[in-house]
């Protein structure tokens, strides 16, 4: 990747940082769930093609430290299959989630056939199913107690809804209706997303912007060998 000068770096960082944070006014503006545009309770974020962070916005830590597992998780079961419009939906813990009401919306952006981009939406679901509504019972004694848990799926696939892996999703969670309009918010984001995406590639290219990445995942990685490399030699508990 060809190296980027200071002035464009901070122009294409700001401006994919800008793309995250238009994802978060789009979640909000549009979520159904109280505990998504009353409580915030939500997180968005850009990754690149291997599940790196890019940006994110100003959101929940124990949503964005994780998103980059559940991204890199996603690559790894359905990294060959991908295709442009395709979604992909998920909650496992073991698989980078959080709790089995923060369902992750993963939508690959690709340029000129190549994977480049991977804006995410992780929102609470009020309720995914469980044996209480709400899905978080204080007696749960095993996971599947919690409601339904989702590995990495293609819930969209080539722009079309996958309508049997949502009609399984909805079969077994509360307030149907609320559920879609959840799962069309986070959409929105990540296709909101992919538009902007596509505009910051038309004004500076796609080798700037991933320039720019690249840039920025590398300079905070020599800062801290540097400071690393400050500390004296022996044995650290």
């Amino acid at each position: 990747v060809d190296s980027i000068d200071p002035i464009t770096l901070e122009v294409v960082t700001e401006g994919m940082i800008s793309v995250v944070r238009e994802m978060r006014a789009t979640v909000f503006l549009t979520a159904r769930s109280v505990a998504i545009y009353e409580a915030r309770d939500f997180s968005c974020g850009l990754f690149d093609a291997t599940g790196q962070v890019v940006a994110q916005s100003e959101d929940i830590g124990s949503h964005v430290v994780p998103l980059p597992w559940s991204v890199e998780s996603s690559l790894k079961i359905l990294g060959d299959d991908l295709a442009p419009g395709d979604v992909i939906v998920m909650n496992d813990p073991y698989l980078g989630g959080t709790h089995l009401n923060d369902v992750t919306l993963i939508y690959p952006v690709f340029h000129e056939g190549e994977l480049v981009f991977f804006p995410a939406v992780r929102e609470h679901w009020a309720d995914v199913g469980g044996s209480v509504p709400g899905s978080m019972s204080g007696t749960a004694s095993e996971i599947y107690q919690e409601g339904l848990r989702i590995p990495p799926v293609k819930l969209v696939e080539q722009g079309e809804i996958n309508h049997a892996a949502m009609e399984i999703l909805l079969s077994n969670m509360r307030v149907r209706d609320e559920r879609i309009g959840d799962f069309n918010s986070g959409l929105a984001a990540c296709r909101t997303a992919e538009r902007r995406i596509r505009e910051l590639i038309t004004r500076y290219g796609i080798e700037t912007l991933l320039a720019g990445v690249q840039s920025n995942l590398e300079r905070p990685e020599a800062r801290m060998r540097a400071q690393i490399a400050k500390l004296p030699d022996g044995e650290y508990f």
